[in-house]
This record gives structure tokens, C-alpha cells and sequence, in this order.
């Protein structure tokens, strides 16, 4: 008897585990806290901003909301918290402050994220699709309501 509850028991598992792979979502305590710089391009990960018009120039990615891009609440200290800049890559705006200098953006993660003009998700935003794709088509660009007056980010949980 106590081998067939141990037998069920895994099976459970088993069916969850398949649950979760053909589903796609990450379980929230797998998730990146808000506001983590992550690796640009990589599936399932965050939100890319580029310097440059056409994702070009240097980049930042981040998973998560973002209340301010003038402080990177996972990068704090007694002095305060870093501001959120661009890649030390060797491209066109590396090391500027994110804030209100991106000018194009490309979504690497599973949810829809926003960009908005003020700091705390406040007035004008742009929008991305999940995975960069808008119905059958890739998608990503410029910023137009927020282009070079970036402040904020919310990811929007639902896909």
C-alpha cells in the first residue's frame, strides 16, 4: 500500500512536470526578481532597450517592473541604488543611464511589457508582445510615445 501511495505520488509529478513544459510558463519561483538586468536574447528573459533606432547600438535587458530606470533596486547599497545604464559593449551609447535614452526596444520575455514616459508607470507608453511577435509576425522597434523619454516598465503577468 505505502509503495502504490509513492507510485501515485510520482505520477503526480510526472503529469505536472509534462503540464509545465507543454504550458510554456515559468512557476513563479522560478522567475528573475523585477528589475534583474539579464542577458539580452535569450529566450524567456527579459526586456531589451537599445540606444539606437532598429535595436541597434548598445543594449540593456531586464526582467521585470522597473518603478524608476534612475534606481536598479537589486544593485543597492548605503549610498543608494546604481542607476540602470547601457552595456559596456564597445557600440554607439554604452554606459549612458537608461533613463530616457532608449530608442528602441525588443521583448525576450514570455509576458507583455510596457515602457512608459514617467517615472512609476505614469503617462504615455509603448507596448511589446510576448517573444517579439505580434500575431504570426516578428516585432520589435522603435519607441514612438516614449522614444528617448523612457522612465519605467511593467510586465504584464498575463500572456
Amino acid at each position: 500500500m505505502k509503495s502504490l501511495r509513492s507510485l501515485k505520488s510520482l505520477l503526480i509529478a510526472a503529469v505536472a512536470a509534462c503540464g509545465f513544459v507543454l504550458t510554456g510558463a515559468m512557476p513563479a519561483s522560478a522567475l528573475p526578481p523585477d528589475g534583474t538586468q539579464v542577458t539580452c536574447g535569450t529566450a524567456g528573459q527579459g526586456l531589451g532597450l537599445y540606444y539606437n533606432s532598429n535595436n541597434a547600438g548598445s543594449k540593456r535587458c531586464i526582467f521585470g517592473d522597473v518603478h524608476n530606470y534612475d534606481a536598479n533596486p537589486t544593485n543597492c547599497s548605503s549610498q543608494g541604488c546604481a542607476r540602470y545604464a547601457f552595456e559596456l559593449d564597445g557600440r554607439n551609447g554604452q554606459g549612458t543611464y537608461l533613463k530616457n535614452n532608449a530608442a528602441s526596444a525588443y521583448n525576450y520575455s514570455a509576458y507583455v511589457v510596457r515602457i512608459y514616459y514617467n517615472s512609476g508607470w505614469g503617462g504615455t507608453w509603448d507596448s511589446f508582445p510576448a517573444y517579439g511577435y505580434q500575431g504570426s509576425a516578428k516585432w520589435y522597434g522603435n519607441l514612438n510615445g516614449t522614444y528617448n523619454n523612457n522612465a519605467s516598465q511593467r510586465m504584464l503577468y498575463e500572456t
